[in-house]
């Protein structure tokens, strides 16, 4: 499979991956992809780095994609188009082609544990989000689309690199591979079973083969370049080494329409088929010379999942001041809750405890102003002032679909040189042909229901001789006028997953 060589999952130590199978509850699924086009009709270059498609399988006895370079593949000291390793044929989603591998390994994640880039990544995200459509449901990914910009920004120069650093916050820029590498390890812990941990012993192997995750997170990266052209060598080597990623060749230019449906197909694996068509007809045209992809899947059980049986229909008063019944979930629960100025909202843990993802709820009084402040510092304040109560929570069901070209967005926050023709310099990829991207389509999707856990909630009882029962403070907290909803992972800090729902009763 083509996610042998582009899952970070395969180069880091990460749970089995037999017996994961679909859980009934938070289901959330993203990608990303990037889509870079040549001024001009430069030919390619068969037989140089990500040279012509072998006719050849790729051979049982050659080193794994992923696995580390032995000690005589060294990486070249200047980026040279034909100092690449030789391509290998690899079994795909949507068939077999070839893939160009870096010569370096993993480098050693930044000893911060990802939390510079979680914080570049959500600032970077609320500015997105303040430029994307206003109204109605909305769901995104700023780990997504910050990772796929990333592997961009790998090639990039100038100007172009210039104006990348200071849109994404600084994230992915020079200097801070360590950084992305950190976020990614995090990311890939996120996927738990019941028992880990349960042994006690940290060294010993788990075997979860046939059991179902508790939470499942799913990260990928991949990129797609047309067979036959030039590829610098130090790009091919920041792939590897910075995302655990390789570059599969296609050929845009002769069979655009057989390259979209195998990047569609690649997208489809990696969200276990929750987005089986990214790329929509004309995406791809003979012009197309790379396609940067980024997928996260997220399938997690709340650790206090809601009772069906307290579901029923309630009033929801949309943004127009109209009311509208939608099916309304209802738990009293120990949560995390806040309210602040202008806000209230909550956090909702995943996983019985194992793991560090959770989603908060924030209900602003005017939803305009609360996002115009939005930042990554003020996520990190509604945490800090959060305190646990005995919460009487009412929450939706929601679901989201959003699919956006993101060059319209991106140009507005300052990254224009990147989608124009006659200055993007991404000459860090390829000095064949004058690179520029063309679109840069993100897809996201996520239902909420009542289910989430195979497993029994966590109840957590402290006592003592005579101090009698532990108690909070009791709050009502009815999710009943549009919110804003943000899948977290904790070590990091980064967004996985935010939204916003002005209307539960329709999926947009």
């Amino acid at each position: 499979m083509l996610a042998r060589w582009v899952r970070l999952s395969q180069m880091l130590p990460a749970p089995t991956q037999a017996g994961k199978s679909r859980l009934r509850g938070v289901g959330a699924a993203m990608i990303t992809v990037i889509i870079v086009g040549a001024c001009g009709s430069a030919a390619t270059t068969p037989g140089a780095t990500g040279g012509a498609t072998p006719t050849t399988p790729w051979p049982t006895n050659s080193p794994s994609p992923t696995a580390p370079p032995s000690p005589s593949q060294t990486p070249s000291p200047t980026p040279s188009p034909s100092a690449g390793p030789t391509p290998f044929m690899t079994e795909a989603p949507g068939g077999q082609f070839a893939i160009a591998l870096g010569n370096t390994a993993l480098l050693a994640p930044a000893s911060d544990d990802g939390k510079l880039a979680g914080t570049e990544i959500d600032d970077f995200g609320f500015d997105l989000l303040r430029k994307l459509a206003s109204t109605g449901n909305l769901c995104a990914s700023p780990t997504s689309i910050a990772l796929a910009l990333a592997m961009v920004r790998s090639g990039a120069r100038g100007i172009t690199g210039t104006e990348m650093d200071e849109v994404l916050h600084g994230f992915g820029s020079p200097g801070q591979a360590r950084e992305v590498v950190a976020l990614l390890k995090e990311l890939q812990a996120q996927t738990v079973y019941q028992d880990d941990g349960a042994s006690g012993d940290s060294q010993a192997t788990p075997d979860h083969t046939g059991q179902q995750p508790v939470v499942e997170l799913d990260v990928s990266n991949a990129v797609f370049a047309q067979e036959g052209m030039s590829l610098e060598q130090a790009y091919l080597d920041s792939l590897s080494s910075e995302f655990g990623a390789g570059l599969g060749l296609l050929d845009y230019q002769n069979d655009p329409e057989g390259a979209r449906k195998i990047i569609n197909a690649w997208a489809s694996d990696q969200t276990k088929g929750r987005i089986p068509e990214v790329l929509h007809p004309g995406d791809v045209t003979s012009g197309t010379r790379i396609a940067l992809a980024n997928a996260i899947y997220l399938n997690a059980g709340w650790s206090d999942p809601f009772d069906p049986q307290f579901t029923k229909s309630l009033p929801f008063t949309r943004p127009n001041g109209s009311a509208v019944s939608v099916p309304t979930m209802a738990i009293e629960r120990e949560f995390a809750y806040t309210a602040g100025t202008g806000y209230r909202a909550v956090e909702l843990p995943y996983g019985n405890g194992l793991g560090s993802l959770s989603m908060t709820i924030v209900v602003p009084a005017n939803m305009s102003t609360f996002v115009s402040g939005l930042s990554a510092a003020t996520l990190a304040s509604i945490d800090a002032r959060a305190k646990t109560y005995q919460v009487d929570l009412t929450l939706p069901r929601f679901s989201a679909d959003t699919r956006t070209d993101l060059a319209t967005a991106l140009g507005a926050m300052g990254m224009s040189a990147l989608f124009d023709p006659d200055a993007a310099d991404l000459s860090g990829i390829t000095t064949d042909q004058q690179l520029y991207i063309t679109e840069a389509i993100h897809e996201a999707n996520i239902d909420v229901v009542e289910q989430g856990t195979t497993a029994s909630a966590v109840t957590v009882a402290l006592g003592g001789a005579t101090a009698g029962p532990v108690s909070f403070p009791h709050v009502q907290f009815h999710v009943n006028q549009p919110f804003l909803y943000f899948i977290r992972e904790q070590t990091t800090g980064a967004v996985l997953f935010m939204g916003r729902i002005d209307d539960p009763s329709v999926k947009s």
